[in-house]
């Protein structure tokens, strides 16, 4: 069943307000290209002109009197004018649609962007990052073109055949209609041999996103595929993913050729008609000479756009298919309510969990008890891996909602809150921290941290940090991709030096002691102790803390989180 959102139309429509900002600038295009397109068209007048008239001695009608030379020189010299002209209209009307290009491919992206920052991880959970990168360079670079190169070709072509047709029916009525019918039959003969290539091209829209993924993921894990000696089986991986994707390119080559060869031979047999049938209506008198050179010329500029029309239906078969995914990401549901508007400046800190219950796709649930933590506690939250400690620190940043019970905030429901303002409530230590490449001090300021020089230091102190990133440059030290050029445990420190220099009501870290030597845990250590009685502290881990550090020690076993320790349960609703 075909895509309907894989239309030229549809894509046109989905996409239009991308470019509506620059519709003057898109109007002053078409326009260039109409008074292109025109000029081209009268280039080939003074040739009848020359034909008919100045070879036969005759005095051509609303010319001045002159010499035969002089009016061959000065006809020539108007169809050079014309031709001068209609190149100078296309240059400009490219120049323009280049920046548009340029500016509906920056907004494009951005909005995508935009919208997968809104989605759930929930709702990119069956996307790979490869082909999602995918969507957001080639799929949205092949959109814009498809507005600002491939669509004006089409409507410079359908002015080409408009204005060709137009002066053929007023030259000579009868090429004309022979023209026309031309035109209606290539039309139709288009409009069917175009419908594999459409197939193909979508066919291999999708094997390219899935050579996308896999590319990215063996890149990203080159070292543990050498360390593991499974360079074999990637390759074997590799090969037989691009193999697919070879077998789809070739194809729609063999459609895209297909297309060609029936069109090139519909070319030649309307020049056999044109030059058959007008020979035959010129030895009857019933066209000239000149209207018959005319004719093959403008016959030669209306099938012209035929011998790139397989470019011309890839480019648009590739567009669609490709607009067809952007609107899929677009039109998704981010399924998070975000009607919210509660809003202060700093939270107290006060976080009620009221039974709220979450379960994936995959049959995994989690409950949580009635339990109260309250402002400025230190809270160790214990269990095994797979427990269900991160999905909390996710329910509380909003990533996704409970299906049941609530979470609240300074006794508000989550989602009463700005989600905005809430999320500037909490400082995040993940336990895999996504560094990005750049500065320390840009990755350690990310998400709006007002944290001055000083402060940063201070905190970079307080992970055993400051004297190694001193001998790299300090703040100005470069983090290569997913931090390269940083140990894990030093990423680790990273993210909870980033968390501790915040200044954010909350404090969630999320297995902080997981990646660090015993030395180092110990200044950490310590460093909580220094915050704990200022702000709200969650810690995820997986083994208990130091005896004495949390205020309230909740556990998660089997699913489910409650109080592990008598001595604090007047922490429970």
């Amino acid at each position: 069943m075909p895509d309907r959102n894989a239309t030229l139309k549809h894509s046109l429509t989905r996409f239009w307000p991308w470019l509506k900002a620059d519709r003057r600038k898109v109007a002053l295009a078409f326009a260039a290209s109409l008074a292109a397109t025109g000029f081209a068209a009268l280039a080939p007048l003074p040739v009848k002109i020359i034909i008919d008239d100045v070879l036969t001695g005759q005095q051509p009608v609303g010319l001045p009197v002159l010499s035969a030379t002089e009016l061959v020189i000065l006809l020539a010299g108007s169809a050079a004018l014309f031709a001068c002209l209609s190149a100078l209209f296309g240059a400009r009307e490219k120049m323009i649609s280049a920046g548009l290009r340029e500016r509906m491919t920056l907004r494009l992206r951005v909005s995508c962007l935009d919208r997968l920052m809104l989605l759930t991880p929930l709702c990119r959970a069956g996307d790979s990052s490869g082909d999602l990168g995918l969507r957001l360079i080639d799929d949205v670079q092949q959109v814009a073109r498809l507005f600002t190169k491939t669509v004006p070709v089409i409507v410079r072509h359908a002015m080409t055949l408009v204005f060709t047709l137009g002066a053929l029916f007023w030259i000579a009525p009868l090429l004309g209609g022979a023209a026309l019918l031309i035109a209606l039959a290539l039309a139709m003969m288009v409009r069917v041999a175009a419908r594999p290539l459409r197939v193909t091209a979508k066919a291999k829209r999708a094997q390219e996103g899935r050579v996308a993924a896999l590319t990215q993921e063996v890149l990203r894990s080159l070292s543990f595929i050498q360390a593991s000696n499974a360079e074999s089986d990637i390759r074997t991986r590799f090969s037989a993913t691009n193999q697919a994707s070879l077998g789809a390119g070739v194809a729609e080559t063999r459609a895209a050729v297909r297309l060609e060869r029936t069109m090139q031979v519909a070319n030649g047999l309307a020049v056999a008609l044109i030059v058959g049938g007008g020979g035959w209506l010129a030895l009857r008198g019933l066209v000239s000479a000149g209207d018959l050179a005319i004719a093959l010329v403008y016959l030669n500029q209306m099938l012209r756009p035929i011998e790139k029309i397989n470019e011309l239906a890839s480019a648009v078969s590739g567009a669609t298919s490709r607009a067809a995914r952007l609107t899929e990401l677009l039109d998704r549901d981010e399924q998070l309510d975000r009607s919210g508007c509660f809003a202060v400046d700093r939270a107290e800190g006060d976080i009620r969990f009221n039974a709220p219950e979450f379960a994936y796709a995959d049959g995994r649930a989690f409950h949580y008890d009635r339990i109260d933590i309250p402002a400025r506690a230190l809270v160790s939250i214990e269990g095994p891996s797979g427990s269900g400690k991160s999905t909390l620190l996710a329910l509380l940043t909003r990533l996704f909602d409970p299906q049941t019970g609530r979470i609240s905030l300074d006794g508000r429901a989550l989602p009463e809150w700005d989600i905005d303002i809430l999320r500037r409530q909490f400082a995040i230590s993940p336990q895999s921290p996504p560094l990005m490449a750049g500065s320390v001090g840009d990755w350690l300021r990310l998400g709006g941290i007002e944290a001055s020089d000083a402060e940063l230091w201070s905190a970079l102190r307080a992970v055993s940090l400051a004297g190694m990133l001193g001998e790299r440059g300090g703040l100005d030290a470069v983090l290569g991709e997913s931090g390269g050029g940083f140990s894990g445990g030093e990423q680790s420190r990273l993210a909870l030096a980033r968390a501790l220099a915040a200044d954010r009501p909350v404090l969630l870290l999320d297995e902080p002691f997981a990646n660090v030597d015993p030395v180092s845990a110990k200044l950490m250590t310590r460093a909580l102790e220094a915050e704990r009685g200022k702000r709200t502290i969650l810690v995820v881990t997986h083994q208990p803390l130091p005896p004495g550090l949390a205020t309230l020690r909740l556990r998660m076993d089997g699913g489910r989180l409650a109080v592990a320790d008598d001595k604090v349960r007047a922490g429970v609703a």
